[in-house]
């Protein structure tokens, strides 16, 4: 076999290793951006849900999750006051406009994340055109 041969098998199994990094790089960061985007609807949900207790949940009667598709029926008796998540099993009470403050700054950074992750994905996007171009053009 020629050495030109040899060395043009070697750059395409090159491009070819280096097309499935990519193709895996590209789907692990869609995979990032849609549990984001999970993420972002469930706080935005909580954040409407403070709004509508905090102007009509008084004394409402509510289903309270218990695990495994039970419910409860509680009465919302604190229409002022939360229990929120910050993390590590940890868990503080706040104000609601506090809590609301807390969980769109949240949601801000996370849309942060998301506009960084969605140009990484372009650019592995292009890098693969690249290389598909490439790769058709030999």
């Amino acid at each position: 076999m020629a050495e030109k041969e040899k060395k043009e098998i070697k750059e395409s199994d090159k491009m070819e290793e280096e097309l499935r990094t990519l193709f895996g790089q590209a789907e692990s960061i869609r995979r990032q951006i849609a549990t984001i985007d999970d993420t972002i609807l469930d706080l935005a949900a909580v954040v409407e849900t403070l709004d509508y207790i905090k102007e009509h949940g008084k004394d409402k009667v509510v289903l309270v999750p218990i695990g495994a598709g039970n419910f409860v029926r509680a009465r919302i008796i604190d229409t002022e006051k939360v229990i929120m998540g910050v993390g590590g099993r940890l868990s503080v009470e706040a104000g609601i406009e506090e809590a609301k403050k807390t969980l769109n700054e949240r949601i801000a950074t996370l849309e942060t994340l998301r506009l960084d992750l969605r140009r990484k994905l372009e650019e592995v996007n292009a890098r693969i055109r690249e290389l598909v171009q490439e790769a058709s053009s030999q």
